[in-house]
């Protein structure tokens, strides 16, 4: 064992305890553009450890920038002692499950490290993204774009065993638009992200896409508004990545469910979806958004079934929560950087394939609205309801796609969407690369699924 894992030894932990200490070294970039102004440019470079102690129960945590041995001593001298004085007055007394121990080195595996690339080439190729966006298009208001780039390095050690070091890189190109003409306003976005490099970027046609999003945008103003009301809908497969993310994935994530605030808590085995659908959330795809090898307890990435079959059968553990719902970690925890604390997080989150082609999907909804092109929206993961906006639909009549429409939202409870799908598209994209956020931590992720109808859903627009 490493010199840091020696230290272990020094610290009376008893039969149930747990020690464990993390580095994390973070270099990234991130720029935004509004219109032809570059209104910021960050280059930052973070690194650090953190030490974790679990005595009888208690939790200590303690980080530090301080990196020699003398330094992670303290660290862990410090958690422990938080951890002692937590247990003296600790309600609950949390446990870990740790069933397998890991000795790893994962090399960064990119064509193109995003941190060889100058700060100039970045800036400018966010410039001619934004100014392809509004020029020649005078309706557009208002232009944003963001890029971002970083590359964690995380090294993991226990007083189990395990000791891991792996690097991540993650990317992100954004570009969003508000078209307006008198009152009338129209949000358009696109977004491109990957776990691989530079190259990512270099393969994304700026120019094109940013001409398409402002011409889409001016477009819209042009559609005629959408209908309101309970209708039958599909999802493409943007809607269906940011719906299995917001509305269910952070449902699926098991602190939540120790904590009771999850619509999923206590439904292992129960329906929750229809019989054609299966959730998965799985960190080892390669190149997508939300790709790691190991997550930040050092227990190896895995793909995670949540949902065979309409049926839960699972959730998205810690080593903690592994222990407290008697099931087996699978390599949730994850931290944005040394300051912050391992908490569960979703990865790749999407909807298996089904069998249906899209026009097959119009003739089984017969009437309704197809809803395109995700633009974020609002959702109670304890609660269970929802709503998302779509950059823009199209009527379904007698079971083909016809007029286009304006931006239309959709709401409802989330069970009940997932248990009225009538429909399972045969065409999975990873459509959604995001960034999310919980409890002031920011991790890359990614959603997806095929297209998904759905009967009975409340849509709302203008009219």
């Amino acid at each position: 064992m490493s010199e840091i894992g020696r230290l272990f030894g020094l610290l009376e932990l008893g039969s149930d305890g747990f020690a464990d200490f993390r580095i994390t070294e973070v270099e990234s970039t991130s720029l935004s553009i509004r219109k032809g102004v570059v209104e910021e440019v960050v280059h930052n470079t973070s690194i650090g450890g953190a030490a974790r102690i679990l005595f009888n129960g208690g939790w200590g945590f303690y980080y530090t920038t301080n990196l020699t041995i003398e330094g992670v001593k303290t660290a862990l001298e410090n958690a422990y002692r938080a951890a002692k004085a937590v247990s003296e007055n600790v309600v609950e007394r949390a446990r870990v499950r740790v069933e397998n121990t890991y000795r790893d080195d994962v090399s960064l595996r990119v064509k193109i490290d995003p941190r060889n690339v100058s700060l100039e080439e970045k800036v400018k190729t966010a410039l001619e993204f934004d100014r392809c966006v509004w020029k020649d298009n005078e309706g557009i208001a208002t232009t944003s774009v963001g890029l971002s780039d970083s590359v964690k390095k995380e090294y993991v050690v226990n007083n189990y065993g395990t000791e891991v070091l792996y690097e991540v890189c993650s990317v992100r190109v954004s570009g969003s638009a508000v078209a307006k003409e008198g009152d009338l306003v129209q949000n358009v976005s696109t977004a491109v992200g990957g776990s691989t490099g530079w190259e990512l970027v270099k393969e994304f046609d700026h120019v094109k896409e940013g001409l398409e999003l402002g011409k889409r945008g001016i477009g819209l103003l042009k559609a005629q508004p959408p209908p309101s009301g309970r209708m039958n809908i599909i999802m493409d497969q943007s809607l269906v990545g940011v719906f299995i993310h917001e509305a269910f994935g952070h449902a699926s994530e098991a602190d939540a469910v120790k904590a009771n605030r999850s619509i999923l808590a206590g439904l292992t085995g129960e329906r929750v979806g229809g019989e054609k659908i299966n959730v998965i959330d799985d960190p080892t795809i390669p190149g997508l958004r939300g790709t790691y090898p190991y997550d930040s307890e050092g227990t190896k990435a895995e793909r995670r079934e949540i949902v065979k079959n309409g049926i839960l059968v699972g959730y998205l553990h810690s080593l903690e929560t592994a222990a407290h719902l008697n099931a087996k970690p699978n390599g949730a925890a994850r931290a944005m950087d040394f300051s912050s604390k391992p908490i569960v997080r979703m990865s790749n989150t999407f909807v298996e394939n089904g069998e249906y082609s899209l026009q097959e999907l119009a003739e089984t909804i017969r009437n309704g609205i197809y809803l395109a092109k995700s633009y974020g929206g609002y959702v109670d993961p304890a609660r269970g309801q929802f709503y998302f906006t779509a950059q823009e639909g199209y009527l379904v009549e007698n079971g083909k796609i016809g007029e286009k429409v304006q931006n239309v939202s959709m709401s409802g409870l989330t069970l009940e969407v997932l248990k009225n799908v009538i429909g399972v598209g045969n065409d999975l994209k990873h459509a959604f690369p995001g960034t999310c956020g919980k409890d002031g931590q920011w991790v890359p992720v990614s959603g997806g699924g095929p297209h998904l109808a759905v009967k009975d859903v409340v849509v709302g627009g203008r009219r």
